[in-house]
């Protein structure tokens, strides 16, 4: 396939509007639960140092569910980190595909944390192997003979038009091996 222009697949405008809803739920959730927590925060204290005055109180489930209440604010904010992380991901990744390589780029990141999460380029002779993981479209580069321990990859999230992109791999790569 030969193309003048770099063809750039990102996600399609449905999968970064479901990425933005399920974001946008996860904030909802999360402020709701800790405006909860907060609110209940004062007459939870209350009834420990009210049960703490009378020796024959126990504690024991006062206690626990002021730490349950502190782990749930833990992962609600753990867990509105990864929906804002996944949103990022979703939405700025793009793959840059021509004559010459295949590139990754996320720019809503900064440069180090966005080759974490599989930014960079892979010229086409170098691509080895395709690999789908949990999440990820992986693509494997051999290493250079200088330094056999490093492995180049590159990874994406979601693209719109993915049979075309994986097409356009199989074609452009010479040392692929495709695997069963």
């Amino acid at each position: 396939m030969n193309f003048a222009t770099p063809l750039i697949f990102r996600a399609s405008a449905a999968q970064r509007a479901v990425a933005i809803t399920l974001a946008l739920g996860c904030l909802l959730v999360a402020g709701h639960g800790m405006s909860l927590m907060f609110k209940n925060l004062s007459a939870i204290w209350y009834q420990l140092k009210l049960a703490q005055s009378q020796v024959v109180e126990s504690t024991a489930f006062i206690w626990f569910s002021l730490i349950v209440g502190c782990f749930a604010m833990l992962f609600a904010g753990v867990f509105l980190l990864l929906a804002i992380l996944a949103v990022i991901l979703i939405e700025g990744t793009q793959v840059i595909v021509d004559e010459l390589e295949i590139s990754v780029e996320c720019p809503l990141l900064p440069g180090s944390i966005a080759r974490i999460f599989g930014a960079g380029r892979l010229p086409w002779k170098k691509v080895t192997k395709i690999e789908r993981r949990k999440m990820y479209f992986v693509l494997h580069g051999e290493s250079d003979p200088n330094k056999p321990e490093s492995k180049e990859t590159v990874k994406f999230l979601l693209v719109d038009d993915l049979e075309r992109l994986m097409f356009i791999i199989m074609e452009r790569s010479t040392n692929l091996k495709i695997g069963i």
